[in-house]
């Protein structure tokens, strides 16, 4: 290759770095150019009136309710047992089944117990028997005694008198035997039909049945556990309230002529509300002494069998009357070292800080004790852009 052709492609190619360059530049120059107005832009807009959402301060009441924890309770329980012994020969129900009182759940072998009532039966006709012969022989002996007695004394003999008295005594005696053994005998036949009996296991009460402990074939003992029955509707919630909101309840609801109804709210492990309110129940006859609380039991409906015992959900009571008084909204608050605060806006739109007390309080709403009245406007969006003096252009909110 000649050296004057290597210069030409030496040319060329820094022709090439050239152009690349220049596009390079212009295009980063125009970024940069882009990017200068934005800012500009933004600038003189942060340069402007800032734009708050205000809320005129109304007159209410914030009565939050009292809240408890509590925990669910069945009103009825029972832990079916076995009454006699056995084989297991019938399982009558379905796991997790609603049961009525007096269902029927298991079935015990009986051939053993039907033969124990006859047997009984046998040893009541026995002793009816016995009873009957001692009947006889001592109207027989008494009888004789009679006669003897009867007779001129010259013609009978003292030994035959007191042997003829002595029968008569032996022959009472044999009554008042066959007697108790009769009694004895009736008394073993009720007692083998009620074993016969409890070989039919029955349901003690309305509830949901769990899971069965023993299975067809087993040998069950007396007093086995067997399965579980829990009532589900009603329930009871059971919570502890401490001395002073016990009275408070109990006044309040004096007043209203509702003492024995004082109602609560119950709110479900998930945040939501139930349903149905519930009802007080009763409570404890006696305060804690160690932690000055009284344990109350509330009743609730439980159609939909939500409620299931041993369940920790909260109690919301009502809380006192409260006399109205200015409210605002929680997010029109700041609070500091010094206090809570709020920047109320007056009628020029300039924006001033005022210190304030709060009194009781909800999610959402807070009551003013003093610093605010009633119509005042009070930023509650947009806080973090405003200072105290400044003029602001306002949205109001209703």
């Amino acid at each position: 290759m000649s050296s004057q052709r290597v210069r030409v492609v030496e040319g060329a190619i820094i022709w090439v770095i050239a152009a690349v360059c220049l596009v390079t530049l212009g295009w980063y120059a125009a970024h940069f150019y882009s990017l200068g107005k934005s800012r500009g832009g933004m600038g003189g807009m942060g340069a402007g009136v800032p734009k708050v959402v205000v809320k005129a301060v109304e007159e209410g009441v914030v009565n939050p309710p009292r809240k408890f924890i509590g925990h669910v309770e069945a009103m009825e329980a029972a832990e079916v047992k076995a009454r006699v012994g056995g084989y297991l020969k019938e399982i009558a129900f379905e796991e997790g089944a609603v049961v009525k009182e007096g269902d029927l759940l298991f079935t015990i072998d009986d051939e053993d117990y039907t033969a124990r009532v006859a047997q009984r039966r046998a040893d009541i006709a026995k002793a009816e028997a016995m009873l009957e012969r001692s009947g006889s022989v001592l109207e027989r002996v008494e009888n004789v005694l009679k006669r003897l007695e009867a007779v001129d004394a010259r013609s009978v003999s003292a030994l035959d008198l007191d042997n003829a008295r002595a029968d008569v005594l032996t022959a009472k005696a044999d009554v008042s035997t066959a007697k108790a053994a009769l009694v004895e005998a009736q008394t073993h036949l009720v007692s083998a039909e009620i074993d016969l009996k409890h070989t039919r296991v029955y349901a003690p009460v309305t509830g949901k049945i769990g899971r069965r402990l023993v299975s067809r074939g087993d040998y069950v003992v007396p007093a086995a556990a067997l399965v579980r029955v829990v009532q589900l509707d009603p329930v009871r919630v059971v919570f502890s309230v401490t001395d002073r909101d016990f009275v408070e309840f109990k006044t309040r609801a004096e007043v209203r002529g509702d003492s024995e109804k004082i109602r609560a709210r119950i709110v479900l492990p998930t945040g939501a509300e139930y349903g149905s309110p519930g009802i007080w129940d009763f409570f404890d006859n006696s305060m804690s002494e160690q932690t000055a609380s009284l344990t109350v039991w509330m009743r609730a409906e439980n159609r939909e069998g939500v409620l299931l015992p041993g369940t920790y959900v909260n109690v919301l009571v009502e809380g006192s009357a409260v006399e109205p008084s200015p409210v605002v909204d929680v997010a029109a608050v700041r609070r500091s070292q010094q206090g809570a605060s709020v920047f109320r806006v007056g009628a020029s739109n300039t924006v001033e800080a005022v210190r304030v007390t709060l009194g009781l309080a909800t999610e959402r709403l807070v009551a003013v004790e003093s610093g605010l009245a009633v119509g005042d406007r009070v930023i509650v969006e947009g806080l973090q852009n405003v200072r105290a003096g400044a003029v602001v252009e306002v949205v109001e909110k209703n």
